[in-house]
């Protein structure tokens, strides 16, 4: 009896981590991301609804993730269900993974009787989540990828090119323009210090990293982020879709909207925005309105505050603020499409006169050269009569 069960825990459980030896120094390895999480509920959306208990949906599942910390949660989960936990206190103990969100979006599921609709919930909030992260991210990243391009570009002419022509001119023996001498300059400056310069931008990436490890760096972090042109709006309208729309389908689903604009104040990563709704978080526990405490912080424009308003004297907060969520994706759309079409011509023209200034620079002597030759072959062949 004994051997059949220790069988069966092998078969059902996660089994034991493979881990390879480059995961020991990934700062990433053992992380559930969103698509993954998604996709979790959307399995155990599609169980609850097949009429599969929650034990033997959380066997499966646990058999089912790619991330083996997540497997093993839903494991633990199942374990502890079977031992008679609440579901919602199981989630609430990942809350790093989940969220207080999650947990109380499951809490309402479990105590209404309404599972299943509660993970479709889930299953669109964390789908529209993505979509709009995915585009947020891709404006930001597609910047970052150009400079790299053309500061390999620009790196590869300073330390294999350039290099061959100084020593063409040095050959030639004659005075290089000031354009050159300073091409050539910094060519043989990144020639003798690369491993100096890479060392310091590693050392720089650490101590940055290090900073945003700290309260007061985090802060400073997230004041800048707020503060660059262009994409500080975008992180903010960013924030504050994702703050209305967990703020709405909280309060859909029954939870009061003190309890629902704290928990909603826990999605948010940026610490200045996150600090301003905690104070209108104050300002509605004293007994102003949403919309004016909203207004007060400066986070919305007032247009948003005016819609939330409408929505608190109708009656319809939820609806409003689902309308304000989509106003801001609206937004981070038009934006989004506003920088793809501006970063990708300033990129070329950026890139076409670094390039061109070095080119320039390493043609001027060849012309110079090839004018020294054309005279001293003219002078020559005048010189031939005369000897005559």
């Amino acid at each position: 009896m004994a051997e059949n069960k220790t069988e069966e825990v092998r078969v059902e459980g996660p089994g034991d981590e493979n881990r390879s030896i480059l995961s020991y120094i990934n700062p990433f390895y053992g992380h559930v991301g969103l698509s993954e999480k998604l996709l979790f509920t959307k399995y155990f959306a599609t169980l609850t609804r097949a009429g599969i208990s929650v034990l033997r949906s959380m066997g499966t599942l646990s058999r089912q993730m790619k991330t083996y910390r997540f497997r093993k949660m839903i494991w633990d989960t199942k374990v502890d269900v079977e031992g008679g936990m609440p579901l919602h206190v199981c989630f609430k103990r990942n809350e790093d993974v989940f969220g207080l969100l999650y947990s109380n979006l499951i809490r309402v599921g479990e105590e209404s009787g309404r599972l299943y609709n509660v993970l479709e919930r889930l299953s669109a909030l964390l789908s529209r989540e993505i979509a709009i992260r995915r585009r947020v991210l891709g404006a930001m990243t597609y910047p970052a990828i150009i400079s790299l391009v053309a500061l390999g570009v620009v790196l590869f002419l300073m330390l294999f090119v350039i290099p061959q022509f100084a020593n063409l001119f040095s050959q030639f023996g004659q005075e290089l323009p000031w354009i050159t001498k300073v091409v050539i300059d910094t060519s043989n400056f990144l020639g003798n210090n690369v491993l100096n310069i890479l060392a310091a931008g590693l050392a720089f990436i650490i101590i940055i990293y290090q900073i945003n490890q700290t309260t007061r760096g985090r802060y400073a972090f997230d004041w800048l982020k707020l503060k660059v042109p262009v994409f500080g709006g975008l992180t903010q309208k960013y924030m504050v879709a994702l703050y209305s729309r967990n703020l709405a389908t909280l309060f859909e689903s029954g939870i009061n909207i003190i309890s629902a604009m704290k928990i909603s104040n826990e999605a948010i990563d940026n610490v200045i925005i996150r600090e301003a709704l905690q104070d209108a978080v104050k300002e509605v526990e004293g007994g102003i309105p949403i919309a004016r405490a909203l207004a007060k912080i400066d986070i919305m424009p007032e247009l948003s505050t005016q819609m939330i308003e409408v929505g608190e004297e109708s009656g319809n907060l939820d609806e409003m603020l689902e309308k304000v969520a989509e106003f801001y994706e609206d937004e981070i759309n038009f934006l989004i499409d506003q920088i793809t079409a501006l970063v990708e011509p300033a990129f070329i023209v950026v890139i076409g006169v670094i390039v061109g200034i070095i080119v320039l620079a390493m043609y001027l002597p060849i012309f110079r050269m090839a004018r020294v030759v054309t005279g001293g072959s003219g002078a020559a062949g005048g010189a031939l009569p005369g000897a005559m």
